[in-house]
């Protein structure tokens, strides 16, 4: 009881919004101290603002009086030279307007021949690629609910837009990108390493599930009632995915990949919380952490290094240091009397044990990260997206809102910013994530 009533977001997995607001945790990093002063370090390049070479506008300002004898200085005057500062600006808000005018032509037999309508131009008036691009913007990279969208566009560039076009642009902009999911699925499924996470949405007034499957240069999710099997196949990823899996200890991932390992940001937590319930009888917890984190620092600084293994009597000591910690742990928490819960440090112990090879994979494969932090950074825009606007009104909607979610995150990982990928988009050229070398 005394365990559970200190859990909080800082040693165990609760998220912070389950924390108390009249008791909130001290922050407790798990990382160490770098030893390096705040601030820029030596040898870091800052970065400032550029002049360009060509400016859209050049201003030219003439001296009135010789500053040294105060004589006038006409026009004809010779110029020997010139200083420059430049300003950089938003130009006026406003829309930019593009007539299309479809000549007719009569040829001698008498028929009168009308030029087609340019692609993309179905109709007398309008908006283009880039309002369209601004309103979903608006509502998938920055999480504005519609009317304020609408509002937005009006303030900014004129554009009257209402709330149902504003929708209706997001259901555009999703049905154009069925090829990026297919494609985006099938580098996914190939991976060496990819990142897997669900968290909890509402949608059309219940609980669902988000899945991300996801890598440094790759985003994908899915909303589907179920948190399990039936909704990971429905993702499309891990039924064909025969690389690495990087996940929390939720069971149903142990039905998929060729290799999978832990996060182990959870199992610090698990510890941490363990060892400051009972900080003299569970020293274990603090060793097991210990070795834990020695071994991140040590693949760490081997990736540093341009290495792609760590040495044979490096692994076998960290591992060795590892298996006492655990070992420790078992011993300290026996079994319970028959008809009595394991409490939770001896189950903690047994998972340890239990998952060892998941647990410290990233000793192993350089290639294998510590945590499962890609998949939780990606997925954290969800739960952004639920406390600006509660959920979605429709599982379609949430999916078509996902769908575009995974089109930004994915080329933003490329470098590519948001606001040209939707241009294309809406200009019937969808950017598409390259193969990999």
């Amino acid at each position: 009881m005394k365990r559970r009533l200190a859990l909080d977001s800082s040693n165990s997995s609760k998220p912070p919004s389950s924390d108390s607001p009249f008791r909130k945790p001290v922050p407790r990093s798990q990382r160490g101290t770098s030893g390096r002063v705040p601030g820029g370090q030596v040898g870091h390049e800052g970065t400032n603002l550029e002049p360009v070479a060509n400016p859209d506008h050049i201003i030219e300002h003439r001296p009135a009086t010789c500053a040294d004898c105060g004589i006038a200085l006409a026009d004809g005057d010779p110029t020997v030279g010139f200083s420059r500062s430049q300003v950089f600006d938003l130009p006026d808000p406003h829309l930019t307007v593009t007539e299309h005018r479809m000549l007719k032509v009569r040829c001698t037999c008498g028929r009168t021949t009308r030029a087609a309508d340019p692609d993309g131009v179905n109709a007398p008036t309008q908006y283009g690629p880039g309002v369209h691009a601004l309103a979903v913007y608006q509502l998938v990279q920055q999480h504005v609910p519609s009317l304020r969208a609408a509002l937005g566009a009006a303030d900014l560039h004129g554009a009257g837009l209402s709330q149902g076009f504003v929708q209706a642009a997001l259901v555009r902009a999703a049905a154009r990108l069925t090829p990026f999911g297919e494609h985006v699925v099938a580098l996914l499924q190939s991976a060496d390493v990819a990142h897997f996470d669900e968290s909890r949405i509402r949608a059309a007034a219940s609980l669902h599930w988000v899945h991300v499957a996801c890598t440094d240069r790759l985003t994908w999710y899915k909303a589907h009632p179920k948190r399990g099997k039936a909704a990971m196949a429905d993702a499309g990823v891990l039924p064909h995915f025969a690389g690495t899996l990087v996940t929390d200890a939720f069971s149903s991932y142990l039905k998929y990949g060729t290799a999978r390992a832990l996060c182990n940001a959870h199992i610090l937590r698990d510890l941490d919380g363990v060892h400051h319930t009972d900080p003299s009888g569970q020293t274990w917890a603090k060793a097991a952490h210990d070795a834990l984190t020695a071994g991140n620092n040590a693949a760490h600084t081997a990736r540093q290094a341009g290495r792609t293994t760590l040495a044979h009597d490096e692994i076998r000591a960290l591992e060795e240091q590892f298996d006492h910690a655990v070992r420790c742990g078992r011993s300290a928490n026996p079994d319970p009397p028959p008809g009595q819960k394991e409490i939770f440090a001896r189950q903690l112990a047994d998972r340890l044990q239990r998952r060892r090879g998941d647990i410290l994979r990233f000793l192993h494969n350089l290639n294998v990260p510590f945590t499962n932090n890609q998949a939780e950074q990606d997925i954290r825009m969800t739960k952004v997206q639920m406390k600006v606007s509660g959920g979605w009104r429709t599982l379609d909607g949430a999916n078509c809102w996902l769908l575009v979610r995974s089109y930004l995150s994915t080329a933003r990982k490329h470098g590519l910013g948001p606001m040209t990928v939707l241009r294309d988009l809406f200009a019937g050229e969808p950017w598409l994530p390259p193969l990999p070398a």
